[in-house]
């Protein structure tokens, strides 16, 4: 495994990191076996995506036979179960207040390294509710206040420098926009977490070979400029190579996978140690802008200046 800097906080973490969210069909030990995949394949960076008693109760027990100094722990917040067993979003001072007292007492932590708000829009964080977060930073509950999310409120929650850390999405795909999104944060000394690195990608070829009176010519640029080379990189997943691809942008302190089986865990934690082949990144380049993309010359310019900066 490989490990980045946690912005300018000291702390060095996992380029893969776990994401633990609800499922009704674990229990704690099933957890428990998960984040064990995770510790043992050098991964030491978790977020508790979910509520779930048994992710919860075992999420506890794994990590307490690790140094708490040596993880990276962050919780999600804004989502509450109400009585009927729905969940909710709710981002009000006592609500977040709450989630955390709640995780932190479960679990038998002591603080949580970064408390992220689950992509909030403009109008559901109150100035008391960050008021809030702040009070719990100042108490040691939590030393990184975060948010998550992919579109413009993300932008402007960066833009106040009220937070620690942004997670957003990143991968393949990712225009000028997104690479924007990354260098405000940095520019405000953010530490940045990726996620949605393997996105839905149609992988029409190009023309191939056509019939002439001769035969068929083949096409020297059949499958140029789409995503067919994910399907057909030798020794390569095209989930690896998304991943992989999205662990080159130096931005990023770690991207996350999420946690549903150990042999995933295991195979995926194993990417960070590879080398992309050196075609990848050309095609990637290629499919980005080819014609089915259609960006505008304004987007090609601004993704350019964004690269070169």
């Amino acid at each position: 495994m490989r490990y980045r800097p946690l912005g300018n906080t000291g702390m060095a973490i996992s380029a893969v990191s776990l994401s633990l969210t609800d499922s009704n069909a674990r229990r704690a030990n099933d957890w428990i076996a998960l984040i064990y995949a995770g510790l043992e394949s050098g991964i030491n960076a978790f977020e508790v995506a979910g509520c779930h008693p048994f992710l919860v109760d075992g999420f506890g027990q794994a990590i307490k036979a690790v140094d708490r100094s040596l993880l990276f722990i962050a919780w999600r917040l804004g989502w509450v179960v109400t009585p009927s067993g729905a969940m909710a979003r709710d981002f009000s001072a006592d609500s977040l207040t709450a989630t955390v007292e709640a995780a932190l007492a479960r679990t038998g932590l002591e603080y949580l390294d970064a408390g992220i708000l689950d992509d909030p829009a403009t109008s559901e964080l109150a100035p008391q509710a960050l008021e809030a977060m702040k009070r719990l930073q100042e108490a040691g509950r939590i030393r990184m206040l975060g948010v998550s999310g992919g579109d413009g409120a993300t932008d402007t929650y960066i833009s106040t420098g009220a937070f620690d850390v942004v997670a957003t999405t990143f991968n393949l795909t990712s225009g000028w926009k997104e690479r924007h999104r990354l260098k405000a944060a940095i520019e405000r000394d953010m530490a940045v977490i990726g996620f949605g690195y393997y996105p839905t990608i149609q992988r029409d070829r190009s023309p191939g070979s056509k019939p002439t009176l001769w035969g068929r010519v083949a096409n020297p640029l059949e499958g140029a400029g789409s995503y067919t080379f994910l399907d057909e990189t030798p020794q390569w997943t095209a989930e690896e190579l998304c991943l992989g691809y999205a662990m080159t942008e130096p931005s990023l302190c770690t991207v996350q996978v999420v946690a549903d089986r150990v042999e995933r865990i295991e195979k995926l934690a194993a990417v960070a140690e590879r080398e992309l082949p050196p075609n990848v990144p050309a095609q990637i380049e290629m499919a980005r802008f080819s014609l089915t993309a259609k960006p505008t010359a304004a987007e090609v310019a601004l993704d350019r200046r964004q690269q070169a900066s």
